[in-house]
């Protein structure tokens, strides 16, 4: 009887949970196509830009995605803004992702592509960022695609603002199909910027953001690091940053479901590696204050209890013992962290709930899975 009381409040608060993270979306009224901009932001992306050329690379790393390439590529050429220099780097694929890229580029003489023996993402991003001419430099996933305004979007950000980065901290998703009702543009310094991603208020990825090329100067992804790259790329440009213009609207859109993705199946040498990405962070650290240190805290927490949430669904934690109590012991041990910093309402319940029963985290992403339909295998 205990047991059966357990798992209903479990379930109960589960449901509670997902309907706190996505209530802001649920109760919108929502009119016509659901992934537009609101008007005044379409008017001020075309008063910003009216006599904007400057060009922009796009960068997408492409490694066997031929099931998703086409529409990433299409939906880049696509873009209202058109003076772009679209760069695809294969790295070294052995489906037709190649031979798709090749064919774009004979259509569209903005599209380059550079073939390349597999080195990883992060070599592939580098490579494009070494041939890169845009003044300005944005990237995509290539499973991924993009909206419209994805270029326009962030560029009139950054260029209305004279800043030298220019993102946006909320994207579609598998689970998020919804757009925001209005934006609300923030000017942040680099200090901000450094605390906002390690608290998880914006995307740890590279995409989401546009970068003035002159910033990347001396910032490359680190080769051996193939999962947080983008998290480590993100904190040394905003470093190096004197202004960055933050924006809430969606313009990209995060494929949760591609069975390829180095962001699906579990494996301990992605979480070996996850693990070694925030320590390159930390060490690399250039703003030294109590904000940013508290920050990457929870970000330590917040990535040791992703970690747990990946074992328990992919049902491995007894082929990892060790692995699966040191995350275990980190996710309910230093869950305070959550309540210090400047994250969202969402991982400070996420962090109170796994304090006390870590569980639920877990359980309740596979419900989210199912009540979307998203099929998603852990391993």
């Amino acid at each position: 009887m205990a047991r059966h009381h357990l798992k209903s409040w479990i379930i109960f608060c589960s449901h509670k949970i997902e309907d706190l993270r996505i209530q802001r979306i649920i109760s919108r009224n929502v009119k016509g196509n659901e992934t537009m901009l609101p008007k005044e932001t379409s008017e001020f992306i075309e008063q910003k830009l009216i006599n904007v050329t400057d060009k922009v690379t796009v960068i997408v790393p492409v490694y066997n995605v031929s099931s998703f390439l086409s529409k990433c590529i299409e939906s880049i050429c696509e873009q209202e803004y058109p003076f772009l220099e679209i760069v695809l780097v294969d790295d070294g694929s052995t489906d037709e992702s190649g031979k798709i890229c090749d064919s774009y580029a004979e259509r569209d003489a903005r599209i380059k592509v550079i073939h390349k023996q597999n080195q990883g993402v992060s070599s592939a991003r580098n490579t494009g960022l070494d041939v890169a001419t845009g003044r300005w430099i944005c990237f995509v996933d290539g499973d991924d695609y993009i909206m419209p305004e994805y270029v326009s979007y962030m560029l009139a950000l950054g260029v209305a603002y004279d800043a030298d980065i220019a993102l946006t901290t909320h994207m579609f998703g598998s689970f998020d199909n919804k757009q925001m009702d209005a934006d609300d543009v923030r000017i942040w310094t680099g200090e901000d910027a450094v605390e906002a991603i390690l608290c998880y208020k914006v995307p740890i990825g590279c995409y989401c953001k546009m970068f003035k090329r002159e910033v990347l100067k001396t910032t490359r992804f680190i080769p051996e690091v193939f999962i947080g790259e983008g998290f480590n790329f993100n904190v040394a440009a905003f470093q190096k940053s004197n202004r960055i213009l933050a924006g809430k609207l969606k313009t990209y859109f995060y494929r949760r479901d591609n069975p390829t993705s180095a962001m699906t199946k579990f494996s301990i040498k992605k979480c070996e590696c996850g693990l070694k990405a925030l320590d390159i962070i930390k060490e690399n650290l250039q703003i030294h204050t109590d904000r940013v240190q508290t920050a990457w805290e929870f970000a330590d927490w917040r990535t040791h209890s992703d970690f747990y949430d990946a074992m328990v669904l992919a049902k491995v934690k007894n082929e990892y013992p060790e692995f699966y109590r040191k995350c275990l012991n980190v996710t309910k041990q230093r869950t305070l962290v959550a309540l210090k910093v400047p994250t969202t309402r969402s991982n400070k319940i996420r962090a109170i709930l796994m304090r006390v029963c870590p569980a639920i985290i877990p359980f309740m992403l596979k419900i989210r899975e199912k009540r979307h339909n998203v099929n998603i295998s852990h391993r």
